[in-house]
């Protein structure tokens, strides 16, 4: 490592529908700043970049710094988005026109960008600084509102010929039924994230709810405060880690089909690691025993799964470490 980038300060960006991570390192990698903040919903990219890097701009100021110190910027985005050009696409949060959004960034940064898909970005801050450190062939899924993945491929990070690998929401779960069901835009939810992901499990929970008034004796709608227009997620997923059959049943459908998904891509890929991130996935050992039992009996051969270690701040530190060129 040259001394000049020890010296030098890097900041990565993961945005989020609802959350955007800030992280800001030193050259030799030391994590200077980690921050959250709820993201400001814009419809205009233009309008959104001025919010992005004023609050980037307070943030640095609480560690003395300011914006155009920083040697280098990495931004990771909740859809697909090419290194050589800027057009964010595929992303139902940030549904923006389709332009090139380097210029806009460039209104409040000279420096050196990186632009890429948070669970790209995810990946690599898992390869840096948690479960995946040292490996060369990794998978990465992340289970959180949707579902989205990475490949390390031969130390490398495969992206595709549109830059568009690793959009496993859209992996078939019911090839009769799904070919009606995928959006015609390819921005919505694909077949697999509509079963397994946060969004899946809520709508699941929701719908058995309605059903019938008898449930409403269920832990689940009880960990919701008794109401069924607030469940979610994570009622379903705590009561069936505490046992509750309604929940342990409900859970059923959006396992397995993760668990056959996580399978299919396993056998193609050979994977040292399958790396699970995303806050249902890291949502507590349930879940995680149930992903390895149920991948298992799909799998011919052993296949090891492990959960992110670095949660929702692995997309931001990724970010950083590209913009530091510390991986890649």
């Amino acid at each position: 490592m040259t001394e000049a980038r020890v010296n030098r300060i890097y900041a990565g960006i993961d945005v989020g529908g609802t959350k955007t991570m800030f992280c800001v390192t030193g050259g030799s990698g030391e994590i200077l700043l980690l921050e959250q903040r709820s993201t400001a919903a814009h419809e205009a990219p233009g309008s959104f970049m001025a919010w992005l890097f004023a609050e980037l701009a307070q943030l640095l100021a609480g560690i003395q710094l300011e914006v155009p110190q920083l040697a280098g910027i990495g931004i990771g985005f909740p859809g697909v988005i090419g290194d050589t050009e800027g057009c964010l696409t595929q992303a139902p949060s940030l549904p923006w026109p389709a332009e090139d959004i380097r210029p806009l960034i460039r209104r409040h940064y000279a420096g050196r960008i990186y632009l890429d898909n948070d669970v790209n970005l995810a990946l690599l801050g898992e390869c840096w600084k948690g479960a995946a450190e040292g490996k060369e062939h990794v998978l990465m899924i992340t289970v959180g509102t949707g579902i989205g993945s990475a490949m390390l491929l031969n130390g490398r990070l495969y992206k595709g010929a549109d830059f568009a690998a690793g959009e496993a929401g859209y992996m078939i779960v019911d090839a009769g039924q799904d070919r009606h069901r995928l959006p015609a835009s390819g921005a919505g939810f694909g077949p697999l994230e509509a079963v397994a992901s946060g969004s899946g499990i809520t709508a699941l929970a929701r719908a058995w709810l309605a059903e019938a008034e008898a449930r409403s004796a269920s832990r689940i709608l009880e960990l919701a405060g008794g109401g069924g227009e607030n469940v979610d997620a994570r009622h379903v997923l705590q009561a069936a880690a505490e046992g509750d059959p309604a929940a342990l049943s409900l859970m059923d459908r959006p396992l397995e089909h993760l668990a056959a998904a996580i399978a299919s891509a396993a056998v193609l890929l050979n994977p040292q690691l399958v790396v699970l991130g995303g806050g249902v996935a890291v949502s507590g050992e349930y879940y995680m025993k149930e992903i390895r039992e149920r991948a298992g009996k799909y799998l011919p051969f052993p296949v090891n799964i492990e959960q992110a270690r670095l949660g929702n701040t692995a997309g931001a530190v990724g970010a950083a470490a590209t913009a530091a060129a510390i991986l890649w």
